[in-house]
């Protein structure tokens, strides 16, 4: 595990004022546990008829037992004895699972089936018969515990390890070490095991509830450690008998079998939720408005929406008057966008600084640089997608005539699709792989309510036209995505981003992951769609060459500024900033230098 994985367990552990305790409530038990011979003066065995069932007192803590015995002592050396047959049962059970897991999953072939065919079997069996038939072979003790717990237990988590395993192995680093000549098992010792030390971790704080429970079960049924010796299910299972003479013998074993597994099942999600964070960041952008109530935000709603709705009319053609070029209709003004510090005192890292830029109708704007300059994180925020660790702390955008500082969550869901829509570098991310390209396309109109008074066969008709102007055919809306090539996919995300005629579309990289010939398809069934629609555009690309076949103007981002703006002729003939010039001196040329013989 690496020192960032550590620094993230250790901050998420330390936010948790309960994960905190229950931490220090294991290291106490354990530390009981392990100094029972020098913290207590009773022997944990003798005998004594005298001091039978004793009630707790400043004597004996917990009060003695049928045979005079001092519980609280009986249950600190009982944990030595419980606490070490589970954590030597979970490592049995990690070792044996990631050995089997790793190497059929990495191995594959025979190896796999075979491997995955015995975990098959034992997981046939009920798991508590089974773990109570191989403990009843195995004889009382803590080597029969061990092993009857870990053989119920492993094929479960080899299955998990294995499923991990098939998910990392055809990375590309593994696939470099390969190609090297890297022995199979240095591959599976470093970097497999590498890639996956944080669900194993998870894995095993969350399975030493479930081991310490199964033991203690067993030991209650008889299987554990021979009498005298003590051990928390047996003395649960000694203390039954006197549930209501001595309840005492029953709530001590019982109260610490409940709080350590408590602990460690909520130790174990606390890891979890660090390690494998799957915590959904609203954007800040979408706090609630103080002091608005729910019907006052929703008639505002309302009110933005006619607005809008009045503006889209005027743009796609109306009684009213065209807009002028004094009218934009989007608005991005000095927008700063930073990643916050993951501690209070920890400096935030600027992302973009101080963009401006206003996107006129029927207009297209190219924004162009290189990697990591800023581009697709402007366009996540004009879409009101920034999440955390991105935080938008200055400037406004405004859409429409509109701006969006105070919409919440509601009123950018009204606007995504219908108003402002997006087109993803790869189809895939935008494509569900189990509805049809159809029911995807119709989900569209349904949500926004455009086709709202019509039937569900008017829809189909409007979908199959969308289809049409695409150039895909009919039969493409009974499809799903994995029946449909790279282009044809590209051409389905375009017609559900068009499907409701937005006013403005994001299309950042959308012809990346496509070759040549079909680039150049993909750009013209863009500009004409937008031609058609009247609809402004901003189009995100590293490519020079093919932003000026589409864009009026070019907009050129540099380390998160926009350090450069101006009609394409003006680029290419006159750049002003030396970063302009370098990526116009970074297009190949079909030339043949002179003094290269043919």
């Amino acid at each position: 595990m690496d020192r960032r994985m550590l620094r993230q367990l250790r901050q998420t552990l330390f936010k948790d004022p309960i994960a905190v305790f229950l931490l220090l409530f294991i290291v106490m038990v354990v530390i009981l546990s392990i100094g029972a011979p020098w913290i207590s003066s009773h022997d944990p065995v003798k005998v004594d008829y005298a001091q039978v069932l004793l009630p707790p007192s400043s004597e004996h803590l917990l009060g003695t037992d049928n045979y005079g015995r001092d519980v609280y002592t009986r249950l600190i050396y009982g944990g030595s004895a419980s606490l070490t047959a589970s954590f030597m049962a979970v490592g049995l059970i990690i070792s044996l699972s990631l050995l089997i897991g790793v190497t059929a999953g990495y191995l594959g072939g025979g190896v796999d089936q075979i491997l995955t065919r015995l975990m098959d079997v034992l997981l046939s069996f009920p798991t508590l018969v089974l773990a109570i038939a191989i403990a009843a072979l195995m004889g009382p003790g803590l080597t029969g515990l061990m092993i009857a717990v870990a053989a119920v237990s492993w094929p479960s988590y080899a299955r998990i390890f294995r499923s991990y395993v098939l998910s990392v192995k055809q990375d590309g680093y593994i696939q470099a070490a390969r190609c090297a000549g890297t022995p199979a098992w240095k591959i599976m010792l470093t970097h497999v095991l590498g890639s996956i030390a944080g669900p194993i971790l998870v894995l095993i704080t969350l399975d030493i509830g479930h081991v310490i429970l199964s033991i203690a079960s067993l030991s209650f049924l008889g299987l554990g450690i021979r009498p005298p010796q003590p051990e928390w299910g047996a003395m649960l299972n000694e203390g039954r008998a006197y549930l209501e003479e001595a309840p005492w013998l029953f709530l001590a074993p019982g109260s610490i079998i409940f709080l350590m597994v408590l602990a460690t099942n909520y130790l174990g999600d606390t890891v979890k939720d660090a390690l494998e964070p799957r915590t959904l960041h609203v954007p800040l952008l979408f706090k609630k408005r103080t002091g608005i109530t729910g019907k006052l935000a929703q008639g505002l709603r309302i009110q933005r929406e006619m607005m809008m709705e009045l503006a889209a009319v005027v743009l796609q053609g109306g009684n009213a008057p065209k807009p002028t070029a004094t009218e934009p209709l989007l608005v991005i003004a000095g927008v700063d966008v930073v990643v916050a510090g993951r501690t209070k005192h920890a400096m935030p890292q600027p992302i973009l600084q101080g963009i401006d830029l206003e996107l006129y109708p029927s207009e297209c704007v190219g924004l162009v640089g290189e990697s990591g300059s800023g581009k697709s994180t402007l366009a996540l925020a004009i879409m009101g997608l920034l999440r955390l660790p991105l935080v938008q702390t200055a400037g406004d955008l405004t859409i429409l005539g509109e701006s969006t500082k105070d919409w919440s969550w509601e009123d950018w869901r009204m606007v995504r699709g219908k108003r402002i829509t997006y087109i993803t570098q790869d189809p895939m991310d935008t494509l569900n792989p189990t509805l049809t390209i159809g029911e995807q396309i119709m989900e569209c109109l349904v949500y926004h309510k455009r086709a709202a008074l019509t039937s569900r066969e008017d829809m189909k008709n409007i979908v199959l036209d969308m289809l049409k102007k695409t150039e895909l055919i009919p039969e493409v809306y009974g499809m799903y995505p994995h029946q449909l090539s790279g282009g044809m996919r590209q051409r389905a995300v375009i017609a559900m981003a068009m499907i409701n005629v937005p006013q403005i579309i994001i299309a950042d990289e959308p012809t990346t992951a496509l070759d040549v010939s079909i680039q150049a398809t993909i750009m013209e069934l863009l500009r004409q769609l937008q031609h058609d629609s009247g609809a402004a555009m901003i189009f995100v690309s590293h490519d020079l060459r093919l932003v000026a076949q589409v864009a009026d103007r070019i907009a050129v981002m540099y380390q998160g500024q926009l350090i450069e703006m101006n009609d394409v002729k003006s680029i290419f003939t006159e750049p002003k900033q030396a970063y302009t010039k370098q990526l116009l001196s970074s297009i190949p040329r079909l030339t043949i230098p002179k003094n290269r013989a043919l």
